[in-house]
């Protein structure tokens, strides 16, 4: 590698360390990813109020897997050729960002479809909403006021970048 020693730790907790500073990361400086999160918060939310069956978890917690992966490898992708470009417009760094980005909106339309299927055909909207609507007037604490508060840091965050 040109003589230059590659960015690689050896030991195991120094690996760790690295992937949760990139979730981190990730976290404080991509607004969609805390979109997500918030989004997938919702939807689990949603699934303890209408008391998804134990596959429905398994398929809803693999969607959201999906879509926060596909998302924090778009981000790294766009590090990345941002990196690579040094501020220059090239058309294959374009296509690089925009095909990472088009992952991630695969993965978000196949969310939607989840949510459509485990929350309006799985069992109907009215259904969904006033299971809901139980949960969190039996649960403000709980589930309504962590929903709330981050509702609000997305609102406050989103405005400052």
């Amino acid at each position: 590698m040109n003589g230059r020693t590659a960015f690689r730790h050896t030991k195991i907790l120094p690996r760790f360390s690295d992937a949760f500073r990139g979730v981190w990361l990730a976290y404080r400086e991509e607004p969609n990813l805390r979109f997500q999160l918030f989004a997938a918060a919702c939807a689990v939310v949603a699934g303890r109020a209408v008391g998804l069956a134990g596959w429905e978890v398994a398929y809803l917690s693999v969607t959201i897997t999906l879509v926060l992966l596909a998302e924090m490898i778009n981000t790294a992708v766009e590090r990345a050729v941002d990196l690579a470009a040094d501020g220059r417009r090239h058309a294959l760094a374009a296509v690089a960002k925009e095909v990472a980005a088009g992952g991630v909106l695969l993965a978000a339309g196949h969310a939607a479809f989840a949510a459509a299927f485990l929350f309006l055909i799985e069992r109907s909207f009215m259904t969904t909403l006033y299971a809901l609507l139980n949960l969190l007037q039996a649960n403000p604490v709980w589930y309504g006021l962590p929903l709330v508060a981050v509702a609000l840091a997305l609102g406050v965050r989103g405005s400052t970048h």
